[in-house]
């Protein structure tokens, strides 16, 4: 885990590097965002307006909060995608990496980038990011289950 704050940045990466998981499986559970909430604990709906491409907006809804508005700011095909959301004065960007590795290993690493005034985006920052390890843990467990 790797934690940086500074001139109203904050960015946060984690990386998880366990078990044989083709990035297939994975990227089949993020394109299908009817599946988001099975593997993100704090989504309740999530709506996508067109295809899973860069441009592509949609709706985030998570426990507690108003609906959101998100952009596919990048979309690189079973390798990466990063979402955009405006949240105020904030803008969060969130980085989804699979990568390949050798037999038949796959990392997966979350990243988040947060523009704004700096003290809401130290302060938002370990808000968001606090659940990627469960929620990674969980998108794993899923692709697993799918592919048995």
């Amino acid at each position: 885990m790797h934690i940086v704050c500074a001139h109203g940045k904050f960015l946060h990466v984690y990386t998880y590097c366990r078990g044989r998981r083709q990035p297939g499986g994975i990227w089949a559970l993020y394109e299908d965002v009817t599946t988001w909430p099975s593997w993100d604990a704090e989504a309740e709906l999530i709506t996508r307006d067109g295809p899973f491409q860069a441009g592509t907006t949609g709706t985030m809804k998570f426990v507690g909060q108003e609906s959101l508005v998100y952009r596919l700011k990048k979309v690189e095909p079973v390798r990466e995608f990063v979402d955009e959301t405006p949240v105020g004065p904030l803008v969060v960007r969130v980085s989804h990496v699979l990568e390949p590795l050798p037999q038949g290993r796959s990392r997966i690493t979350y990243s988040a980038e947060i523009d704004g005034p700096e003290d809401q985006a130290q302060q938002v920052g370990p808000i968001i990011t606090a659940d990627f390890p469960q929620t990674i843990a969980s998108l794993v467990a899923l692709a697993k289950e799918r592919s048995s």
